[in-house]
């Protein structure tokens, strides 16, 4: 996981057939918010398992229900009178067991999620049907069953999809909801002819009846079967209806398609062409070709919370920003997000679909792993976008979590469905690519390789756990990772090497890298740490608790500590090293010149160092060469600037901030050169936008004036520069501007573009449009999928007010937010916060949900903490160093 007229909602409420007849009277209600606790490792009993299901959907779009069979073919291993599976917002109406004359008693568990079916006999071993005839619930945001609303040709239209990750397939059917519980799935739907369906197989046969009367006349009716799946996990089923248009090429024995409203074909060809070069890449590399007939690529309108894109077996669901290409709208940037998204996604068609961890502990597994095969497919095929560069800003993020109160190993107990959407975080997915960057290039990538290769071969169909993958590598790598990766993936933070120079050689010592004081308790690891210098051949060492000593590792140019930057620590210099790496960074690659960048920062910030390192470092990073160097000193400059917010020497840093990045605007300027590199468009939108957070006085008078001229000519703004303009227009927006973007919002026909409006409308600097923007998240104007874009844009500038929005309005906000990401999405919120006050708030928040989500406000509680002794303790040092270097 990574983050057209559709079917009309009147013709899907009719003529079902006899079975799904219920539907209407037994529409279960809207589910409430569940804050029980739940016990420790709610797994189900293994005394059943299933075998296949076979179930059939019929849905009622206009009444948001839908009702369904299903034929759970079932093997019983031991005597038991109960067969206990999940179940979420089912209405059950009826339940019969092949072998059992009479129907069991029925008992719901709503707080576990499960139906007990309980028999007046025991059953005996043996393989039976379990058939089952229920009601569910179609929700308007992206979990389980879900509906999606959008402008078509006749006015609001409506498709329908699917989200099961981590656990709602429950919600579609009841079933064996648990990764490592594996099964073949058979599927069927029912639906106006004139809609499209698609799931993870191909059509295996169609069967269209005769018309049946609707309130807007005739309509014929279509029965859809889809093949068998493979034997798979739950949370990988997909169906989806609309009407679609697909458009598809043959790669090898594989139909690729990508599928999408009608008339939005020509948005699609960019995924087209970036899925079928990837996929003879990964053929290759995984050494097991794609084992379905078909895959498909499915665009979606609006967006989630909680995710981007879905691994889906064979029918890979993308919201539409994360997939389709528009060259009015579309950015460089978000075109390497598109390519990035699909790169992912298509690795968890090996990693995680083929191979699937046994149980949500050992979920890194899925997504740390793609997060790291991303980036390698996406260099092998675009290098110009340096995305090991670009990805470093991610390993940052993880590494800020890592190092304060909160952070959770990578590999996690998980003991409920609470604490499985709260894993997916930047631990999970930065941080656990990074450290498979670090092995990988420990042992080699041939050697690498060759260990996925027979991990994949050895478990497909089946389930793992992560030592099952360090045992492969192990077996063909001269060099062992079993230890090193236990070190990393079974504790959490950060290792901090410092390397000093004694004598005639360096010597590397090891410690803790700790924002808060329960961080820094000690711990060690086994660290793969690369010493080089310029022009020099690079030494690896392995460093634990004992100092390891290269000594002829330092020349004149001093030591380059975590050389090429593939290690997972903070890098420090002893004393007199720092002074001489400083002046040398014009020399040095970019990704070492990214190290010294982050690292200055973070252990300036931490107090190991002093911050105003990073200042004097800045002055040399400001005539770097490369743009993403260029960008990350920006980000670096704007990550200081936000501790700054309503302190008295926010106007000199910005002064310092500015003369910084002055360079980089000359270079790049407002307007794209002909032939210029993407990473130059990045460049110029992070440097603008940046200048604007800042108040550049010329950079925002500009927008303003771009902005104006925009709106009597829309096609005079496109792509990137039309993202900078409106950005920093609603950034610095008066009233009339907001109802210039608020009219925009409602106008907007594309939904990726409406939801970018209704996101500016939430970034406003100035407070009283911030609570206007507020107030409009509850009305019914915005999409409910947008509603929450507008809280958390006002949280970029004001966290204290979007949370305590929030809170005073709970039950509306959390029917905006997918059900296990509520928690999140609140903690987030506050998590920004430079107020003591929010810390008490989001403490007694913590009280009113799950214990096994509590950890997300931990985090918060931990950032905010941290920024308040930064803002305490370092910023007065940064203040007297500015004031004693003017200019």
């Amino acid at each position: 996981m990574k983050f057209a007229v559709a079917l009309a909602a009147a013709l899907l409420a009719v003529s079902t057939p006899a079975w799904a007849a219920p539907a209407k009277a037994t529409k279960p209600a809207e589910p409430a918010p569940i804050a029980a606790p739940i016990p420790a490792h709610v797994a189900l009993p293994t005394d059943v398992t299933p075998e296949r299901y076979d179930i059939a959907i019929a849905p009622s779009a206009k009444d948001l229900t839908f009702a369904g069979h299903e034929a759970i073919t079932i093997t019983v291993k031991r005597p038991t009178a109960r067969i206990v599976l999940n179940a979420a917002d089912i209405a059950f109406q009826k339940v019969r067991l092949s072998c059992s004359p009479e129907a069991p008693r029925i008992a719901l568990d709503k707080t576990l999620q499960t139906a007990t079916f309980t028999f007046a006999k025991p059953i005996a071993p043996g393989r039976y049907t379990l058939a089952i005839d229920y009601t569910g619930v179609i929700y308007q945001q992206a979990s389980g069953f879900f509906a999606l609303d959008y402008a078509g040709g006749g006015g609001k239209q409506r498709a329908l999809f699917t989200q099961f990750e981590n656990s709602d397939a429950r919600r579609f059917a009841p079933m064996w909801d648990e990764p490592g519980v594996k099964a073949v799935f058979a599927l069927t739907i029912e639906a106006p002819a004139d809609q499209m369906a698609v799931s993870n197989m191909p059509v295996a046969e169609e069967i269209v009846s005769s018309d049946h009367p609707t309130p807007v006349g005739r309509v014929t009716w279509k029965t859809t079967r889809f093949a068998d799946t493979p034997k798979m996990s739950s949370y990988l089923l997909f169906l989806a209806l609309g009407d679609f248009e697909r458009i598809r090429r043959q790669v090898g024995k594989t139909d690729v398609g990508v599928v999408v409203r009608r008339g939005d074909t020509a948005k699609a060809q960019f995924a087209l062409d970036a899925a079928t070069e990837l996929l003879p890449y990964y053929n290759d590399y995984f050494g097991t070709p794609y084992p379905l007939p078909k895959l498909d690529f499915i665009a979606g309108p609006g967006r989630s919370q909680f995710f981007a894109a879905m691994e889906n077996w064979g029918a890979i669901y993308y919201f539409d920003y994360a997939l389709l290409v528009d060259p009015k709208l579309t950015t460089e940037a978000d075109k390497q997000d598109i390519y990035v998204d699909i790169a992912h996604e298509m690795a968890h068609q090996w990693f995680g679909d083929l191979v699937t961890m046994a149980w949500w502990d050992d979920l890194w597994l899925n997504e740390g792993f793609a997060s790291w095969m991303e980036n390698k497919a996406t260099d092998h095929f675009h290098p110009e976008w340096k995305i090991w560069l670009q990805t470093k800003a991610g390993e940052q993020s993880a590494m800020r979590t890592d190092a304060r109160s909160g952070a959770h190993p990578v590999i996690t107990p998980i003991h409920d469905v609470f604490a499985a959407a709260n894993a997916f975080d930047n631990i999970t997915y930065q941080k656990g690519h990074a450290v498979i960057h670090m092995l990988e290039t420990y042992v080699g990538e041939d050697v690498f390789r060759a260990g996925v290769r027979n991990y994949i071969a050895h478990h497909a169909y089946g389930n793992t756990v992560t030592n099952d993958l360090w045992r492969e590598i192990d077996a063909v790598s001269p060099k062992k990772i079993t230890g090193i990766a236990h070190d990393f993936t079974l504790q959490a933070g950060v290792p901090l090497i410092t390397i000093a120079s004694p004598g005639q050689g360096v010597r590397l010592t090891q410690s803790r890298f700790g924002a808060d004081a329960a961080s820094k308790a000690p711990r060690t690891w086994r660290t793969p740490v690369t010493v080089g210098n310029i022009g020099e051949p690079w030494r690896v060492v392995v460093s634990a608790n004992e100092p390891a000593v290269a000594a002829d590792a330092v020349t004149r140019n001093g030591p380059l500590l975590n050389a090429g930057q593939t290690g997972y620590f903070r890098s420090a210099y002893g004393p007199g090293l720092w002074d001489r790496i400083v002046p040398l960074f014009p020399k040095f690659n970019p990704e070492d010149q990214l190290g010294l960048i982050y690292d200055s920062r973070a252990l300036g910030e931490a107090g190991y160092a002093p911050l105003t390192d990073f200042l004097a470092l800045s002055r040399h990073a400001q005539d770097a060469a490369d743009s993403v160097v260029l960008r990350t000193l920006a980000s670096q400059l704007a990550g200081l600037d936000d501790l700054y917010n309503g302190q008295p020497g926010q106007k000199a840093f910005r002064a310092f901030a500015r003369a910084r990045l002055a360079p980089a605007l000359a270079r790049v300027g407002w307007d794209a050169k002909p032939g210029e590199p993407d990473n130059d468009a990045l460049l110029r939108r992070t440097v603008l936008t940046t200048l604007g957070e800042f108040d550049d006085p010329a950079v925002v008078a500009e927008a303003k004036r771009r902005f104006t001229a925009w709106l009597a000519a829309p096609d005079s703004l496109t792509g990137t520069t039309r993202q900078i303009v409106l950005s920093i227009a609603a950034s610095h927006a008066d009233a009339a501007t907001w109802d210039q973007l608020h009219a925009l919002a409602e106008q907007a026909t594309d939904p990726t573009d409406k939801t970018r409006f209704y996101r500016y409308l939430g970034i406003s600097h100035d407070p009283a449009l911030a609570d206007r923007a507020l107030a409009l998240a509850l009305t019914k104007e915005p999409p409910p999928t947008d509603a929450p874009e507008l809280i958390t844009g006002v949280a970029e500038n004001f966290p204290d007010k979007a949370f305590d929005f929030a809170v005073a309005h709970r039950a509306a906000v959390d029917a905006m937010v997918e059900p296990t990401s509520r928690t999140s999405f609140f903690a987030n919120l506050g998590g920004a916060a430079r107020d003591p006050g929010t810390a008490a708030k989001l403490t007694a928040f913590a009280a009113t949900v799950p214990p096994s989500a509590r950890g997300e406000v931990a985090k918060a509680l931990a950032s905010i903490s941290y920024r308040l002794e930064v803002i305490s303790k370092r910023l007065p040092e940064v203040d007297a160093w500015l004031a004693a270097h003017p200019g």
